[in-house]
């Protein structure tokens, strides 16, 4: 039996991936970047002829419409999947408690409730479980606070970030950047004093508790299910009430950090081809390739700095990505979307390329991906390691079989 997933935030498709693979059929997908889609649909041509496919407004759906165009009723999806978009509870950068972004979940609770899919599925970082957002009863003009004072910070850091290119980060500079940091605690410490902030994972326990279904929660590692990464997501899994079975999630396939696959691993599967375009490695400036050179396996270029020739010395201030050389025997740390992000590869003087990202995420090596070079690092960072969405996958089929077994009965 084909069961069906309906698929928000799809993106490149890791997560469509392991449903796929596990016989899952596509009824609907939806993500308003159009080269996701366009990656999508090129890697499962099949989704054309079962699928609705919409690259509207997540926020503008209409579940009266889409029951109708997909030609089912209420209650009969199979598993609805929400790869929410996480930019505003990602531990990466300053997260606002009024990012829009942080209330995504709420629609996406919204379809859950109007469509009763018999299993729904929420994937995010697990930043989301320490997460606070505004409460409703907020009042305008601290929201309107809040986001004047982001917008400051995020000025701020541009600001700053230019200024360090140019080495002409001044005391003035560095006095602004207190004072904002400052200003930002004295915002968040009166946000909580006066209860105006809440707790988005006890928030979604409660809408699920309220439309029938009940929950489970849990960090899972991509490393655990064959993954030649350890990217850690938190998958929320809720079940309809009127389902008298229990979800289990996955039992890890590798236990120990020291049984991962490894991104020594995950490079010798990829073959040499001028034509694959995703395999093409970045064009670094010869100071950048120079300063590569002195970054041994699994080491981070800030530790390296002070060892720098002069003409190779930059500021210390380094974020993870391309400043870290992988480490070919070991699996590789979270891939950060963005190509001036990925990391150096363990051998070569140069960022690692998309198909080799791809690669260590668990991608098939033929999938192909589609928008500038920038974007194509993003569908692959932002994806859902299809290892781990086959292992959450194989459960659902399990809950799913034993259901329409009774149901038989």
């Amino acid at each position: 039996m084909n069961y069906t997933i309906f698929e928000t935030f799809v993106g490149a498709g890791g997560s469509h991936l392991g449903f796929k693979n596990n016989g899952f059929k596509s009824i609907f997908v939806n993500d308003i970047d159009k080269d996701c889609i366009e990656t999508l649909l090129y890697n499962n041509p099949e989704i054309k002829d079962t699928a609705i496919v919409s690259i509207e407004d997540f926020m503008n759906l209409n579940t009266k419409q889409l029951l109708k165009e997909m030609n089912i009723n209420k209650g009969d999806i199979d598993v609805m999947f929400g790869g929410i978009v996480c930019k505003g509870f990602s531990l990466a950068g300053e997260k606002s408690p009024n990012d829009k972004r942080n209330f995504y979940y709420r629609q996406q609770l919204n379809l859950v409730n109007d469509l009763r899919p018999k299993i729904s599925i929420i994937e995010n970082v697990p930043g989301i479980i320490n997460a606070e957002i505004i409460s409703d009863d907020t009042p305008n003009n601290i929201k309107e606070r809040i986001d004047k004072l982001w917008k400051e910070i995020e000025n701020y850091k541009g600001f700053k970030a230019n200024a360090r290119k140019v080495n002409k980060i001044t005391k003035e500079l560095e006095k602004k950047g207190l004072d904002l940091r400052k200003r930002k605690e004295e915002l968040v410490s009166y946000l909580k004093s006066n209860g105006y902030l809440i707790s988005v994972s006890d928030d979604i326990e409660k809408i699920y508790n309220k439309i029938g279904y009940k929950l489970y929660k849990k960090v899972l590692n991509s490393a655990w299910y064959g993954a030649y990464t350890k990217r850690e997501r938190i998958i929320i899994v809720a079940i309809r009430n009127d389902i008298p079975f229990e979800f289990e999630y996955p039992n890890p396939i590798y236990n120990d950090e020291k049984e991962y696959k490894t991104v020594g691993e995950a490079l010798k599967l990829i073959k040499k081809d001028k034509n694959d375009k995703d395999n093409i490695p970045m064009n670094h400036n010869e100071k950048t390739k120079k300063r590569f050179k002195y970054i041994k396996e699994g080491e981070n270029l800030a530790e390296k700095i002070d060892k720098l020739p002069k003409d190779l010395k930059i500021s210390k201030f380094y974020s993870r990505g391309s400043t870290m050389r992988l480490d070919s025997k070991k699996s590789s740390p979270t891939l950060v979307p963005g190509h001036s992000n990925f990391p150096i590869h363990p051998f070569e003087d140069r960022s690692i390329t998309v198909r080799e990202a791809a690669t260590i995420t668990g991608f098939p090596l033929n999938y192909k991906f589609f928008g500038s070079h920038s974007k194509r690092c993003e569908e692959v960072g932002n994806a859902v390691p299809p290892p781990l969405s086959s292992a959450i996958a194989k459960e659902c089929k399990k809950l799913l079989d034993k259901y329409y077994k009774s149901k038989l009965k």
